[in-house]
């Protein structure tokens, strides 16, 4: 591979000019494309195939039909402010005439008002009406909820608060973190001047990272009317491609400048794509290799999600190994490797005499137990995780669906908001009630409603409301109580569904998915890593500590979201369950950027191993030569992430934290610290592997 790469960059040195207008025509070519066949968002389904919840929720569609919902739906939650109940005739003619005029709307199914529902709350201050639309939920037009909106006005102004929630409906415009991505990339091109100094080939990397994630998510646009993509994929797919982007660029760039010094411009450019150009290979492909194994866990959304953000990688690989190699060439002399190649001031005061490899290698027995220390300490609080799905009480409190839930639950308890669905197999009454009387024994039910029948009257059901929200262990234990109740003391077969039962299924499927999948990743790792550097210690080295910045990562994200440490300073309003999918995207996203600092540091390690046989120094080298540019490459992911803790929508916010604290620990601790500083310890025994075994494997050089 380093060969061809090789000649990619020498065949590139000699059609600069070609090559950037062929990227150009391409990226134009995708816009095109992209725009002109449309774009259908539809978020996939998050249930798991085969759940008790998903083959209840099948049963009810078919028993049940009239309980299908075919349009969107709108709660409007309304709150006497005006020290009147709801029921006096002034509210009831101000609530009136907002349903009149919500009616007007053409996109407008009808209006169910609260004394159909029975919504009100016991003291009559609080009530509920819905909304229903001819339209499914995601093609309810932003106009429409604007329109919605404007005719609240008639009961706030008179003192009556109304807001609105759904659970298929976007209300509030999610912010999904696009202005923290300017920000990110203003900040990155600072740390790249830095990197450089040079703040015309900072911009390489910056203007490589935008026209790839364009034609990424150009490609996911096009894939909207094949794939069932969510808009938050989009957050996801904006993350890894600025990203990486910048990364691989900035990795090629830091080796054409090193070559330079002593090689003329072809030359060290070939030289860069033959052995940073195949590091950036193999790490690109390990990433998606990494996203696309999200696959076996049988969850649409989440195979949606990992195949849409290994396209936005895709063309990160090809951006940097065609346009930025073009750039270099077109810029000619302006590229230097003769500046000093610093990243902050401090890491420079590190680089002397020896810098950070020669710190690393001296005090490596005491930074390696330190290390190891700090993260499994960071590790304790992930044995409390608790999965779930964000709600509305994480929002903020400037959106209206936060501050209905804030209403309901007070009007009518946490558990309001949780209701399972349970149906019943019988047409014995006597039985059905036994049932019934047997689930509002259970701690944690508040309440029970009377059961009703399907057409044929074999199935009967009901509704259960705990009084804990949907997130709670104690609503978990209730819907595995109910489940449990079945076949015992004559009570018939009991099917739990409903948003909160499939929920909680989705979430204990992947608590128990996710040991598999950890083992299954660090399978792959130790053996692309021990194909890659032919060694035994490193892999092991690699993986374990990959192991400990996960857990460190995963016990952060416990200690922040769920136990509530530091939320008001960083912006999280409320703390909550963790996001029940974000376990495996951070093993698959982190397995994948720990390869990528691992594969550009180590084999530049080896590669001087391989000249001098001298492991310390071989570490100096490779610390000194590779490590500036992995610690930008960090910081720069760093930043990028962090960006979106800042967004409002709880999905965006939780991964970025969780992203930004991984590359955290991974990179700056594992990498730049616990790798080199084992290499030095194990010294030339870093580098053993059994002839038999060596002889076995294909031999893949990444120099």
């Amino acid at each position: 591979m380093g060969k061809s790469l090789g000649k990619l960059g020498s065949w590139i040195y000699g059609h600069a000019k070609i090559t950037i207008f062929g990227f150009i025509i391409t990226v134009v070519i995708s816009v095109v494309v992209a725009l002109s066949i449309g774009v259908h968002f539809d978020a996939a389904g998050m249930s798991i195939q085969g759940s008790e919840s998903e083959k209840a929720n099948k049963l009810m569609e078919k028993e049940f039909p009239n309980t299908k919902q075919n349009g969107g739906q709108i709660q409007i939650v309304l709150h006497s402010s005006n020290g009147k109940p709801l029921s006096t005739p002034d509210n009831q003619k101000t609530m009136n005439d907002l349903f009149t005029d919500v009616q007007k709307n053409k996109h407008v199914k009808m209006v169910v008002i609260p004394q159909m529902l029975q919504s009100f709350s016991k003291d009559n201050m609080t009530g509920i009406a819905r909304v229903m639309y001819k339209q499914k939920g995601d093609n309810v037009s932003p106009k429409t909820i604007k329109s919605l909106q404007k005719s609240l006005k008639i009961t706030r102004n008179k003192s009556i608060q109304t807001e609105l929630t759904s659970n298929d409906v976007t209300i509030s415009p999610m912010d999904n973190g696009e202005q923290a991505e300017v920000v990110g990339l203003i900040i990155a091109f600072i740390i790249l001047s830095i990197t450089f100094a040079s703040l015309l080939v900072a911009g390489i990397p910056i203007l490589s990272a935008i026209l790839g994630l364009i034609a990424g998510m150009m490609l996911v646009l096009i894939s909207t009317n094949f794939l069932s993509v969510g808009t938050f994929s989009m957050s996801l797919v904006g993350m890894m491609g600025l990203a990486v982007g910048i990364d691989y660029a900035l990795f090629i760039i830091s080796r054409y400048r090193q070559e330079l010094v002593e090689k003329s411009k072809k030359e060290a450019l070939t030289y860069a794509m033959s052995t940073a150009g195949t590091s950036v290979v193999f790490a690109g492909v390990t990433v998606i290799a990494a996203l696309l194994g999200m696959t076996i866990l049988g969850i649409d959304m989440l195979t949606v999600m990992g195949m849409t953000a290994a396209m936005s990688v895709f063309t990160a690989i090809l951006t940097s190994l065609t346009f930025v190699p073009a750039m270099l060439t077109i810029l000619g002399d302006r590229v230097t490797g003769k500046k000093p190649n610093r990243v902050l001031y401090i890491v420079s005061l590190l680089r002397v005499k020896g810098g950070w490899g020669k710190l690393v290698t001296k005090y490596k027995y005491l930074l390696t137990i330190l290390v190891i220390g700090l993260l499994a300490t960071a590790t304790i609080p992930f044995t409390h995780i608790n999965l779930g799905l964000p709600n509305d009480a994480v929002k903020s409190e400037k959106l209206t669906e936060r501050r209905a839930y804030d209403i309901l639950t007070e009007a009518y308890g946490k558990g309001s908001q949780a209701t399972l669905v349970v149906l019943v197999r019988s047409d014995n009454q006597k039985a059905v009630q036994n049932g019934i009387q047997k689930i509002k024994a259970l701690s944690n039910v508040v309440s029970v409603s009377q059961a009703a029948p399907s057409e044929n009257n074999k199935y009967q059901m009901i509704t259960v409301i705990p009084s804990t929200d949907s997130n709670d262990v104690k609503t978990k234990k209730v819907v595995h109580h109910i489940r449990k109740l079945a076949n015992k003391n004559d009570i018939p077969p009991l099917y739990v569904t409903g948003a909160t039962a499939i929920n909680i299924d989705m979430s204990d499927a992947l608590m128990k998915a996710l040991p598999k999948f950890a083992i299954l990743i660090v399978v792959f790792a130790f053996i692309l890593l021990t194909i890659v550097f032919r060694s035994l210690l490193i892999p092991v080295v690699a993986v374990a500590g990959f192991v400990l910045s996960l857990g460190a990562t995963l016990g952060t994200i416990v200690f922040v979201i769920q136990d509530g440490n530091f939320i008001n300073l960083l912006g999280i309003p409320n703390k909550g369950a963790i996001l029940n999918f974000l376990p495996v995207l951070v093993i698959g996203i982190m397995f994948g950027l720990a390869m990528d600092y691992e594969v550009f540091l180590v084999s530049r390690i080896r590669e001087e191993y391989l000249k001098s046989h001298d492991t310390r120094q071989a570490v100096m080298a490779g610390m000194k030569d590779s490590g500036p540019a992995v610690v930008a490459a960090a910081l720069i992911m760093i930043i990028v992430f962090s960006g979106f803790i800042f967004a409002s929508d709880a999905v965006v916010k939780t991964m970025g934290l969780a992203l930004a604290t991984g590359i955290l620990f991974d990179a700056l601790f594992v990498r730049l610290v616990l790798v080199p500083a084992t290499i030095a310890i194990f010294g030339s025994s870093s580098w053993y592997l059994p002839k038999w075994l060596d002889k076995f494997l294909p031999n893949v050089k990444i120099d």
